[in-house]
């Protein structure tokens, strides 16, 4: 019997291109969710309450991307959250600031809206 397809170097090296194209594309695309997911995170866990005499600053050091589809996405941050306080126990005279450092870890839900991923959950252990 006779074969009617037969793959020739042609064929294979454009399966090949398109193959590598995907995986490129992929990766851009989860990289891209994942610095979306380290600015929001710094921004959700940065905050300062100057009645109280609290303040945090927020460094994220890594954004993982836990799933992907074409509605959703799932990312997980794990940072440090530097919290200060500098408080009055005396009117007038101000303690030292106490730093405390907190080791951040959550998980993020985005949505997409058009071609821009929302921020729609935030999870805490």
């Amino acid at each position: 019997m006779e074969s009617i397809f037969r793959p020739n170097k042609w064929f294979v090296m454009f399966c090949a291109l398109l193959i590598v194209v995907w995986g490129g594309y992929q990766t851009v695309a989860n990289m891209r969710i994942a610095n979306e997911a380290k600015l929001v995170g710094q921004d959700i866990f940065t905050w300062d309450w100057p009645d109280l005499g609290w303040s945090s600053s927020a460094q994220i050091t890594d954004a993982t991307v836990v799933r992907r589809s074409d509605t959703d996405a799932i990312v997980k941050i794990k940072g440090e959250q530097h919290m200060t306080s500098s408080r009055q126990s005396v009117p007038g005279q101000q303690e030292s600031q106490r730093p405390a450092v907190v080791n951040l870890d959550a998980t993020l839900t985005f949505y997409r809206l058009s071609n821009d991923w929302v921020l729609g959950r935030v999870e805490l252990p």
